[in-house]
């Protein structure tokens, strides 16, 4: 496919081709990119959250079921969850570390 969009990983100084069609989730386990999950990408356990620092604009919407997981605070400073998320263009995002506590945060 041309033009796929690209997932830049900063921490991990990481830079991932992904399929649209496929969460984000979806992508990095295909491409075998250390991620938390425990719920299989039904937004129920938050283990798969980001951070968007460039082309927010760039994923899709934000939907119930993250806002209902992650809440307001978390998805206005810029927090996402990868199993609903999808890149439709670029982005640039920051993973917590494989073992990084959950308590809520901003």
């Amino acid at each position: 496919m041309p033009n796929q969009p690209t997932v830049f990983i900063k921490n991990r100084s990481l830079t991932i081709t992904v399929n649209p069609a496929f969460s984000l989730l979806n992508n990095y386990l295909m491409q075998n990119i250390p991620i938390q999950t425990l719920c299989g990408g039904k937004a129920a356990c938050g283990r798969c959250r980001f951070k968007v620092l460039e082309g927010a604009a760039h994923l899709s919407p934000v939907l119930p079921a993250e806002k209902a997981r992650l809440g307001e605070a978390l998805i206005a400073a810029g927090w996402r969850l990868s199993c609903q998320s999808h890149a439709l263009r670029n982005v640039t995002i920051e993973l917590p570390d494989m073992d990084e506590n959950f308590a809520d945060r901003s």
